[in-house]
């Protein structure tokens, strides 16, 4: 299965209304609803929170850079700082890092994108995937328990 992928700020407040519609007739089953902030800059991932409880997982990705960045979320138990590279030059390749969960791409500078992911037990990398970011240091890891 491939991952949601949600946009910036315009996109996010297009879909504010279905995704919202969806938590909240989901939020039921979840085992329990998290919001967290995750703000992205040059060049780290700064994740309001280190570890979640499974359930509904609410990311509000703030980008405080002055480039564009993503947020890509990869349930993996690799070593975030030592993904596969992909055939593209300074990136890595999602797909053998791990299952790609989701991703919130090309966020502007003082952009925000935001949605809801169902996220079970596990280890999820979160990192920028533009060319060289992750190799600047654009990524970090979410423990969900």
């Amino acid at each position: 299965m491939k991952g949601i992928r949600f946009g910036s700020l315009a996109l996010s407040a297009a879909l504010a209304v279905g995704v919202g519609a969806f938590a909240w007739t989901h939020a039921a089953s979840a085992q329990a609803s998290t919001r967290m902030t995750v703000t992205l800059n040059e060049f780290e991932i700064i994740p309001e929170i280190r570890e979640a409880p499974a359930g509904d997982i609410t990311f509000d990705v703030v980008n405080t850079g002055e480039d564009n960045h993503e947020l890509v979320i990869i349930k993996s138990d690799l070593d975030e700082k030592a993904l596969p590279p992909s055939a593209v030059k300074g990136e890595i390749d999602e797909n053998a890092a791990g299952e790609v969960i989701g991703s919130f791409e090309e966020v502007p500078p003082a952009g925000l994108a935001n949605g809801t992911l169902v996220l079970g037990p596990g280890r999820y990398i979160l990192l920028c995937n533009l060319t060289k970011h992750y190799e600047n240091g654009m990524v970090t890891t979410l423990v969900v328990k």
